[in-house]
């Protein structure tokens, strides 16, 4: 089931797969510098996995303080924000997008009206359907009951658990092909008809494109976030473009 949205109204931007993590920095300062570029539009879509891992909303690190106080103060300038779940956040909860003035949307797909069609915005997990092994696991972790379970721990048993299934996850993706981590176009197709779009804006599999289809249908895929660049999506109002965003000279 989708999440329905109301229009959107002015620029809006959007963006996937920054993985901000302590030990990468100046992907954290890139971010920051994109959110104070956000402050201009109207509206900021995170489809998923802002964090490389987010372990509960009462498990805030000093690493996270930057990018909470920048979320904090690009909402009170007027931006409407918007969360999604990724494959690395699905624990971001209702404290955390109240914090920061967010609206957090719990689907895993939310349908848009941009200009005169209706997108469909997702993190894109959920099309890479080839990946069973991925979808079995995404199934566990999103399970309600599991997900209480693990929130009761302390937050040092959670970081503990964590790195042990980040290091399952890592052995487990080395192995894989490629193409399997892609999407599959039987599940783009029924995304598309199933929420009755023709376009869709999503992350997840790092392989920032436009795909223009023969039948008239647009995918386009944001990137995940370098030191120096990222690939973010942009609606003017009028026209939707895939952009870059780079350290020190802005987008292009």
């Amino acid at each position: 089931m989708s999440d329905a949205v109301e229009e959107a109204s002015g620029e809006t931007l959007f963006i996937a797969d920054l993985h901000l993590d302590a030990s990468r920095p100046a992907v954290t300062t890139l971010a920051l510098a994109f959110l104070e570029r956000a402050r201009a539009a109207a509206s900021l879509w995170i489809l998923g996995d802002l964090f490389e891992a987010w372990l509960g909303d009462d498990a805030v690190t000093e690493t996270h303080e930057p990018v909470v106080a920048a979320l904090g103060a690009l909402t009170a300038s007027g931006v409407e924000l918007h969360l999604m779940h990724g494959n690395r956040d699905f624990l971001l909860g209702e404290a955390f997008a109240a914090r920061v003035g967010a609206r957090l949307h719990r689907e895993d797909e939310c349908v848009l009206p941009l200009g005169a069609e209706p997108v469909l915005l997702l993190h894109g997990d959920t099309l890479c359907t080839g990946d069973l092994e991925y979808q079995a696991l995404r199934a566990r972790l999103r399970d309600p009951a599991w997900q209480s379970q693990f929130l009761a721990r302390s937050p040092v048993e959670r970081v503990a658990a964590a790195t042990a299934l980040r290091e399952r996850s890592r052995e487990a993706v080395a192995g894989k092909s490629g193409g399997i981590m892609d999407v599959e176009p039987e599940a783009v197709t029924s995304a598309f008809d199933r929420n009755g779009c023709r376009a869709m804006i999503h992350g997840h599999t790092h392989r920032p494109a436009d795909h223009r289809g023969a039948s008239g249908t647009r995918r386009v895929v944001v990137g995940d976030w370098h030191d120096a660049h990222a690939r973010y999506a942009r609606h003017d109002g009028t026209t939707l473009t895939l952009e870059t965003w780079r350290a020190h000279r802005g987008a292009r």
